[in-house]
């Protein structure tokens, strides 16, 4: 019976002498952000679409988590608990599994997002995020972790992982998730364009007449012309990070409504309306700017300046003269302001994407997102309706 006892007491001080090596600090990722862009606009995509980093090695819970925590000194085989406690923005969630023989453990819990929370977060504040972790039934104590948490206008496009300059992850897709082809704006300007008579119909590609494509794009280009939209150079972010690069996007009801657009805007405003009738809208990045590209046919991009659209104040035409932009005749009224800054746009943006067509496989400064490669990997669009998440 005693010889029984001192085992007992000799097996708890290892384990308790064990559990003493163990290190852990919480974690969010990427630098102690939470992007509710990132949350609500890659919900539906799966660790194996691969198109943002992943959690390898000995690792437990979401492989495309981004609150949990690394752990040192983790004995092997030992059987780890990570809760992470409710909040504002997330259900209490959990990861359980058993440590592997690497040296530095990851356990992330695939969180139970508050998603209508996330869609409503317009401030950037800091946010707690409570977490306890248990080692063989053991609880090692609770932490505190203090995130920023960013709006949902932050649209997060590269993180940088380590000194490396060319460590980095490319994070430029999100952009796709502000192109709200769903948004009832967009059924509204669609028939509004139908009713100028520039174009009898929106049939894409259907006609296989790329004039046709480019008389459908200058239809919607000169509705949005008299909406009164205007460039507005608003890019500014109210967090700043040396490894995290950020970008505001405005929603669709926030852009129609301040009837203002930076490039960033003005592009995911009328990707969403090319989308919707069928035609192929990209979004191209070079430093410091974005601009619109679509397909004329199979074999012909062309690129489309959105900051241009200002350039002619259709809104402030007399209500005579506004007769001649509804009733459309490309022949007769090339000169008309409408019709030239479509031109200038899009020469504009076909000379900058031939500029950096070489550039796009080999300078993170310069990407070609293909919108409906995005839906298809599973981003989702950004709904300004909250209620309807």
């Amino acid at each position: 019976m005693k010889t029984f006892i001192a085992l007992t007491v000799f097996s708890i001080a290892g384990a308790v002498s064990a559990l003493a090596e163990v290190e852990w600090e919480p974690e969010i990722y990427p630098d102690s952000q939470i992007f509710p862009s990132l949350i609500i606009g890659t919900a539906t995509v799966k660790p194996e679409d691969e198109i943002f980093p992943t959690w390898e090695g000995n690792h437990i819970g979401d492989l495309q988590g981004n609150v949990g925590t690394a752990i040192e000194g983790i004995p092997e085989g030992s059987k780890v608990t990570l809760e992470i406690r409710e909040n504002d923005l997330m259900r209490a969630s959990r990861a359980t599994g058993t440590a592997g023989s690497d040296d530095t453990l990851t356990i992330y819990p695939k969180i139970a997002w508050k998603y209508d929370k996330l869609a409503t977060v317009r401030q950037t504040v800091p946010i707690d995020v409570i977490m306890e972790l248990k080692v063989d039934g053991e609880s090692l104590g609770e932490k505190t972790v203090t995130a920023t948490l960013r709006t949902v206008n932050d649209c997060l496009f590269v993180v940088v992982e380590s000194d490396d300059e060319d460590d980095y992850s490319d994070f430029s897709w999100l952009f796709a998730a502000y192109v709200n082809e769903n948004h009832p704006w967009v059924d509204q300007t669609l028939k509004e364009a139908l009713d100028t008579d520039i174009v009898a119909s929106f049939d894409g590609f259907q006609s296989r007449d790329p004039e046709q494509v480019l008389m459908q794009v200058f239809a919607i280009w000169n509705v949005m012309q008299r909406k009164g939209l205007r460039y507005s150079d608003v890019t500014t972010t109210a967090a700043e990070s040396g490894s995290v690069g950020s970008q505001h996007v405005r929603l669709f009801d926030e852009s129609v409504k301040a009837a203002q657009a930076n490039c960033v805007d003005g592009s995911v405003l009328l990707a969403a309306v090319l989308r919707k009738i069928g035609l192929d809208p990209h979004l191209v990045t070079v430093p410091g700017h974005m601009f619109l590209a679509f397909s004329l046919d199979d074999e012909t991009m062309v690129g489309l300046e959105t900051t241009m659209m200002g350039s002619a104040d259709l809104a402030k035409v007399d209500a005579k003269r506004l007769q001649s932009f509804l009733k459309f005749d490309p022949e007769e009224k090339r000169n008309e302001e409408s019709w030239a800054t479509f031109e200038a746009a899009i020469d504009a943006g076909t000379q900058a994407l031939l500029e950096a067509a070489e550039k796009f496989d080999e300078n993170l400064d310069y990407r070609l997102i293909d919108v409906a490669a995005a839906r298809n990997l599973g981003i989702l669009p950004i709904s300004s309706d909250v209620g309807g998440r």
